[in-house]
């Protein structure tokens, strides 16, 4: 490998992806999707028309994360944490 005059910097983003499906296999479209970042309110959010739902993390999405997702009279939940390195 051969040396250059200048350095490289990396940073990092976390993505998460959640999948909603009925138990009849239907995906769980514009299903109400909250999440809680520490025990508070973060972010209001939909799925798409396929039961999915996607956001990036905040800088190193360090905490303890919660996303309730909502539709049709059903809630789920998914819980988490991130610590700090």
């Amino acid at each position: 490998m051969a040396a250059s005059g200048h350095r490289m910097f990396v940073g990092q983003s976390l993505t998460l992806g959640i999948s909603a499906i009925y138990d009849d296999g239907e995906p769980a479209a514009d299903a109400s999707v909250q999440v809680f970042l520490n025990g508070a309110l973060y972010s209001q959010n939909q799925t798409d028309s396929t039961g999915f739902f996607r956001m990036a993390l905040p800088g190193t999405g360090a905490g303890d994360w919660m996303f309730v997702i909502s539709g049709d009279g059903h809630d789920e939940v998914i819980q988490f944490s991130i610590k700090e390195s």
